[in-house]
């Protein structure tokens, strides 16, 4: 009889432990409810942007409108046409009375934020005094972490974000340069990444904390105006940029040069500007852009991670736990693949519950990172071999994948600047945006789809002993040169810690 209550003692404890594990992994819109860095907000409008043009356009949209304030961060601001144009967008709004707070780190963008160089577009800005300008990090402010911890001097504020009038926000992979906003029609070397529009004022709160963390920081340098006024002064530079590329991009094509009553500086800056936008043909229709085509609300929340120099990390967690709460398929769409120790336990445990984990990735012949496609190449076997469930996908065309996108189900998706690396779980600051939404979720995925059209699918084949055997992967499509170099830089295995 003892014993018989005890099997039926053991038999309850097994069944609640059961309980408590399925429970833990019942559903990713639970999940999402249950995150606790914020509230999320029932109703906010969002728009996928997958596409380069639109991705610009919706930038120049709610700059132009901004009526009342603008924050912007950007880990690469590049003094072309595009990074010039948006620099005299802001110049514009200053003169209007728009409160503007930038922000550019100073490893990404090291053009505009070299003293005596490259400063003077951004001092030209701060002749307003409604204008504040910061750059993240740079390395004479953490020399004393070379004793200490040498990724306080290599982090990043890698987050991109523009805020407009606390309530429009976009975020997203993109950066400010040609490479993220051409049609791949016109350059076929530009990125393939991904963006979101949210108009919300309750994500604007989320938003804008997650600025103001960077942006009040310890290690940011703030960037002053010049006490002798700079020796080029750069407001006719930004102002003809502007008025370029507004001019273009309405379809009223390129200013004719030279123009009377310029002098032969400014009509050569204007021909600059125009030799850079001519190729471009694919980006003139901006008259008939609409911010919104019927977009609809849904829960949305954004969660925010510090850099090695702060305390806050509301990502990882949260996509482990979405990972682990995932029943029937994760998507994974990312540039840089070196899984962490936390991630690949996610993803392990995902796989051995028997869900579809895919992974779409870079492959050595459309990746803009050596060194994390040397590190990928070195675990993508293992990664196979140790999780039957995963699928991994190269991309192989010339546009670089950059876009940091995750589907759960198809009912959860989360776009950001997020990497599948130690860089952004350990190091950089990084923003995601989370959607609860099948609808939302599907649409996200399907593009995904689309683009795994245009790779290869890595397989193995494990043998009896246990050993792999490659049966095509990155060296069977590959330049057998970037091959050699990447399999040299798998040696380096001691800066993973820093890719």
């Amino acid at each position: 009889m003892q014993r018989s209550s005890r099997i039926v003692l053991l038999l309850i404890a097994v069944l609640a432990f059961a309980s408590i594990t399925v429970g833990a992994y019942a559903d990713v819109e639970k999940c999402f409810d249950n995150i606790k860095a914020n509230v999320y907000v029932p109703d906010a409008k969002v728009r996928f942007m997958p596409d380069n043009v639109t991705a610009w356009f919706a930038r120049w949209n709610i700059l132009d409108n901004a009526k009342k304030s603008i924050d912007v961060t950007y880990f690469i601001v590049e003094q072309d046409i595009f990074g010039m144009s948006m620099l005299g967008m802001l110049y514009k709004k200053a003169k209007e009375g728009v409160n503007i707070r930038l922000m550019v780190d100073a490893r990404g963008t090291k053009g505009l934020t070299r003293k005596f160089i490259g400063q003077d577009v951004l001092q030209e800005l701060l002749k307003f005094k409604n204008v504040q300008i910061r750059v993240f990090n740079p390395v004479h402010k953490r020399l004393l972490a070379l004793f200490d911890d040498l990724r306080k001097i290599t982090a990043s504020n890698h987050d991109k974000i523009i805020l407009v009038d606390n309530e429009l926000i976009i975020t997203g992979g993109r950066n400010i340069s040609k490479s993220y906003f051409v049609d791949p029609k016109d350059l076929p070397t530009v990125y393939r990444d991904t963006d979101i529009l949210i108009q919300s004022k309750k994500v604007a709160d989320q938003a804008r904390l997650a600025f103001e963390e960077e942006f009040n920081s310890g290690g940011i340098f703030k960037v002053y105006k010049d006490m002798f006024g700079n020796a080029d002064g750069m407001a006719r530079h930004l102002d003809l940029a502007y008025t370029t590329m507004r001019r273009y991009i309405n379809g009223s094509g390129l200013f004719k040069t030279p123009i009377p009553n310029l002098s032969k500086e400014t009509n050569s800056l204007i021909e600059k500007y125009n030799a850079e936008l001519t190729a471009y043909k694919h980006m003139q229709h901006y008259a008939s852009f609409r911010l919104f085509q019927g977009e609809r609300s849904y829960p949305t929340r954004l969660l925010d991670k510090n850099s090695k120099n702060g305390p806050r990390n509301d990502i990882t967690s949260n996509l482990a736990a979405l990972m682990d709460a995932a029943q029937s398929e994760i998507i994974i769409q990312n540039p840089y693949v070196v899984l962490t120790d936390t991630a690949r336990a996610a993803i392990k445990r995902a796989s051995d519950r028997g869900v579809k984990v895919i992974i779409h990735t870079n492959s050595p012949m459309s990746s803009d990172s050596l060194l994390t496609q040397a590190m990928f190449i070195g675990d993508w076997r293992n990664i196979l071999k140790e999780m039957p469930n995963v699928s991994i996908f190269g991309y192989k065309l010339q546009t670089k994948l950059h876009s940091k996108v995750f589907v759960f189900d198809r009912k959860i998706a989360v776009i950001g600047t997020y990497n599948m690396d130690p860089v952004s779980e350990q190091i950089n600051s990084e923003v995601v945006a989370v959607i609860k939404s099948r609808p939302f979720a599907t649409q996200v995925a399907l593009r995904i789809m689309e683009d795994i059209k245009f790779s290869h699918e890595y397989k193995i084949k494990v043998e009896r002993d246990g050993t792999v055997t490659t049966v095509y992967g990155p060296e069977s499509h590959s330049d057998k040169k970037v091959i050699d170099r990447l399999n040299m830089l798998q040696k380096l295995q001691w800066l993973r810690p820093l890719i």
